[in-house]
């Protein structure tokens, strides 16, 4: 009788010592928080502002201050950025406080494609440097979460870090895959990749980190993110203003002599 009794007790010691040491654990769940019952996807996106706030954006809109570091020189912007997530387009204009705004340059990328325009040229960038440019803001893509849903996107579940901070690793189509981080609330912390040298040598090692919030029709969105490149800080930017439209809006180029929509390979195709 006693060998029976031990035996049910040692039954249940290895249970339990199982269950504390499955993947799921029984402390794990205590602690879950917004992620319980919930992929770590769908807690950031809640967080995030929620799938239907975030699947409407057709265009994100910011001003801000940033700080660039290459060349080996350091150089302080005004930018405004426009991203059109679904589409896949993109605009970033910045000018120096010296230069002042009418001898702003802009990048525009678009279906792998990119050009530098300033007054009145629109100057076709080499393929290596067009396709960095279009991975870096690509990455803002995949900051709204929502194309995540996609069909032609890719996720899993990482690791859980011993800060707490939970993982995906996500790759939209076409894009280049990344390990995105959320903290304990769900909100999104930090983002790791690497994109293509501009300059045509080995790819580089991104890192970026997200803090502070601002939020526009129900989208919340950081307001600083820095980001550094192998180790080495790069570009830090702190947004000043920030919207997130539910649709497209116009946009002329101030500082070009023509609409600043099209590029003229597009124009002449037109």
């Amino acid at each position: 009788m006693n060998v029976f009794k031990h035996a049910v007790m040692a039954s249940a010691l290895v249970a339990l010592g199982a269950c504390a040491t499955s993947g799921g654990s029984t402390a794990a769940s205590a602690d879950a928080g917004v992620f319980a019952g919930k992929s770590t996807l769908d807690a950031a996106i809640d967080a995030a502002g929620g799938q239907a706030a975030l699947a409407q954006v057709k265009e994100l809109e910011w001003t801000g201050k940033a700080t660039v570091n290459a060349g080996g020189k350091t150089t302080n912007l005004n930018v405004i950025t426009v991203i059109r997530p679904q589409t896949n387009w993109a605009r970033s204009t910045s000018w120096t406080d010296a230069a002042g705004q009418k001898k702003a340059r802009t990048l525009q990328a678009e279906m792998g494609k990119a050009w530098d325009v300033n007054v009145v040229n629109w100057t076709p960038l080499p393929e290596a440097q067009a396709a960095h440019e279009n991975q870096q803001f690509g990455l803002y893509k995949l900051m709204l979460l929502a194309p995540l849903k996609d069909p032609g996107a890719t996720v899993s579940e990482g690791k859980v870090g011993a800060d707490g901070v939970r993982t995906i690793k996500a790759q939209l189509e076409g894009g280049v895959p990344a390990e995105l981080g959320f903290d304990a609330t769900g909100k999104l912390v930090s983002a790791s990749m690497s994109v293509r040298d501009a300059k045509g040598g080995a790819d580089v090692a991104q890192t970026v980190t997200f803090s502070g919030e601002v939020v526009s029709n129900g989208v919340k969105w950081p307001k600083q993110i820095s980001i550094q490149q192998n180790g080495a800080p790069y570009f830090d930017l702190e947004l000043t203003t920030f919207e997130a439209n539910a649709t497209v809006k116009p946009r002329p180029l101030q500082h070009t002599l023509d609409d600043g929509q099209t590029p003229p390979g597009e124009q002449d195709a037109g």
